[in-house]
């Protein structure tokens, strides 16, 4: 599946896989730790899960990540912007 074509252009079958993936989706906290070992990027997660990457797994992650922030930070300001009475 590319999820990097327009939804538009993507089957029914992978719009249902898509949205049934979304629903298994966890909520995830602040890491409680975040080490290196053996070249590997270990993180624990705030329920106590742990899962590893290589560095650069892990730098392209971090990237990707702060990307989202951002963007979802400046959805949240907009959002509340509209909501100001005019």
């Amino acid at each position: 599946m590319d999820l990097d074509k327009p939804r538009s252009l993507l089957t029914h079958a992978e719009q249902q896989r898509i949205t049934e993936n979304l629903a298994r989706a966890k909520q995830y906290g602040r890491p409680r730790k975040v080490w290196v070992e053996d070249g590997h990027v270990f993180v624990m997660g705030y329920d106590g899960e742990i899962f590893s990457m290589s560095s650069d797994d892990a730098i392209e992650m971090g990237r990707m990540l702060r990307e989202a922030g951002a963007d979802s930070l400046v959805n949240q300001v907009m959002d509340e912007e509209y909501k100001l009475p005019r």
